[in-house]
């Protein structure tokens, strides 16, 4: 249909020459009132391409493609062999390494109770040997002892905050294998319907692959190319008459709902790579009145009228 309206437009004007040359008079040119565009129905939004946040092997799909899903729902299962064991391992060193740090601050607490008992003797010794009450090697005996309390009450608060790093050391690493047993179930983002599954059961899945395509629960749209011929003329709000790509019977009508604020270069609308590469296009969203019957990823056409 498009290459059929370009040629109508072609010979119109060649006609219109040859009648202002035949007439010798001038012609008013009247712009058209129509532009047409090509695209396809999509999501408003897009469809999102699902990718795995991690590499596994598929065991298990909960899915098949036409499912309409839940936010939260379960899509695919990877393999989590490896991942359980780690954190099953990470628990076990975690628990052990809760009694070490449990151990070493109950002999820090003993050991501050050993330090006020070697102080107060000090002290008494100090006042009796003042008084003539005590020799000065006893009191030199108190006063290591008092020492010796307060170095080993270091030793026991470092060893405290030793067990206490290593706990936040095996913790964090319990997280991150946790998390990642966690990754291994695969959950829809948001309500939608599935397109299609990639992976197929037992196959492997590298970190960041897509694995399905999920179409949400929005509005159908038609994304459009117009030609820059018509692209200083085409506003929100106008509005559209949607065919099916080779065909003129009206499937649906709709309204330019967003424009793109660029030209650009045509994209997989075109249906050939000899199909005008040269010519610059903008985008446009049309929202559909009545989106019932249209199925996403089918190729339209788009009449609309440029003068309402």
């Amino acid at each position: 249909m498009k290459n059929f309206i370009f040629i109508l437009f072609l010979l119109t004007l060649i006609f219109s020459c040859g009648e202002s040359k035949k007439e010798n008079r001038s012609v008013e040119v009247t712009p058209a009132s129509i532009a047409v565009g090509f695209g396809k129905v999509t999501p408003m939004g897009g469809v999102s391409k699902l990718a795995s946040p991690i590499a596994g092997i598929v065991t298990d799909l909960k899915v098949s493609t036409g499912t309409h899903v839940n936010e939260g729902d379960t899509l695919i299962v990877l393999d989590d062999t490896d991942a359980r064991l780690s954190v099953n391992e990470l628990n076990s060193r975690y628990k052990a390494q809760v009694k070490m740090l449990e151990s070493a601050q109950l002999l820090a607490s003993q050991g501050q109770a050993s330090v006020q008992e070697a102080k107060r003797k000090y002290e008494d010794a100090n006042s009796l040997y003042k008084s003539g009450a005590l020799s000065h090697d006893k009191l030199l005996t108190l006063t290591n002892e008092y020492e010796i309390a307060g170095i080993n009450q270091l030793k026991l608060e470092s060893d405290t905050k030793l067990q206490q790093a290593k706990l936040a050391e095996i913790d964090a690493l319990r997280m991150q294998y946790m998390e990642e047993l966690r990754r291994t179930v695969l959950l829809a983002p948001m309500n939608g319907t599935v397109l299609d599954i990639l992976p197929r059961k037992g196959e492997a899945l590298n970190k960041y692959d897509t694995y399905l395509l999920l179409a949400p629960d929005t509005p159908l749209v038609v994304m459009a190319e117009i030609d820059e011929m018509f692209s200083t003329r085409i506003a929100i709000g106008q509005t559209a008459e949607i065919t099916l790509s080779g065909s003129t019977a009206v499937v649906a009508t709709g309204r330019i709902s967003r424009i793109s604020p660029d030209l650009k270069k045509k994209s997989l609308f075109a249906d050939s790579g000899q199909d005008f590469q040269d010519r610059r296009v903008r985008e446009i969203e049309i929202l559909l009145d009545d989106d019932t019957n249209m199925l996403i990823d089918t190729k339209v056409e788009c009449i609309i009228d440029i003068n309402n």
